[in-house]
């Protein structure tokens, strides 16, 4: 799935969230979103899942026929029922969809088969947010959108998260937001850095480190550190 932005606004009264953002995210591709807290990247993410509406500008899918049935959304605090078991959480959110992959299938891409009768609450940091993913896998999403999936996980599993992201394949656009520079140099495609609401860099992140000749991290220390 290809999406663009043109314009893209959010206001909250007189707090400007997003100011004019206007972006093309290329169909297959893995795209870091990088900023600061507070730069607009979580309102950003909710816009594209159609959770939040822009106060103006517009966001175009290709192909938009039922996009959002072709979406899956991980967000932040995404915590399922404590009390039921994996297998159970899948299959209660396979019933939504007329059409879904298996529940087997999607425990065997995320590598949670053998927690499938685990409940929910015993699981690691990293083994949940494996479930999460798993679930936004269900219906096979053409856009995949992940909000800082790799917080407060150890460099295990953010590692291991990453090979899963990695994983999905070329079909899906994914839109990933992270903190972690090193992480998103090594495996994402594209670049979008906000900054107070704005596109302060967007761009292939091959681009960006052969132009400046620096790392990611560095740059995003230089754009961001307050002088």
């Amino acid at each position: 799935m290809k999406l663009s932005t043109t314009g893209l606004t959010k206001t909250y009264g007189k707090n400007v969230a997003l100011n004019g953002v206007s972006i093309d995210i290329p169909s297959g591709e893995i795209i870091g979103l990088v900023g600061h807290n507070g730069s607009g990247k979580t309102t950003f993410l909710e816009i594209l899942a159609g959770l939040k509406k822009p106060t103006s500008g517009t966001l175009s899918y290709k192909p938009n026929k039922d996009f959002k049935r072709k979406l899956g959304v991980v967000l932040q605090e995404n915590e399922f029922y404590p009390d039921a078991k994996v297998k159970e959480i899948l299959e209660l959110f396979g019933s939504f969809y007329s059409k879904h992959e298996s529940i087997d299938s999607v425990l065997i891409k995320t590598k949670t088969k053998r927690f499938s009768n685990e409940y929910y609450r015993n699981l690691s940091g990293g083994m949940k947010q494996r479930v999460n993913i798993a679930v936004a896998l269900l219906n096979a999403p053409d856009l995949l959108i992940l909000d800082e999936p790799t917080t407060g996980l150890d460099p295990i599993a953010r590692r291991d998260l990453w090979s899963l992201i990695s994983s999905v394949g070329h079909r899906t656009t994914t839109i990933v937001s992270s903190h972690y520079m090193d992480e998103v140099e090594r495996n994402c495609d594209q670049l979008v850095m906000l900054k107070r609401g704005k596109v302060l860099m967007n761009d292939t992140v091959s681009n960006i480190v052969k132009q400046t000749g620096k790392s990611l991290e560095d740059i995003y220390i230089e754009k961001n550190e307050v002088r």
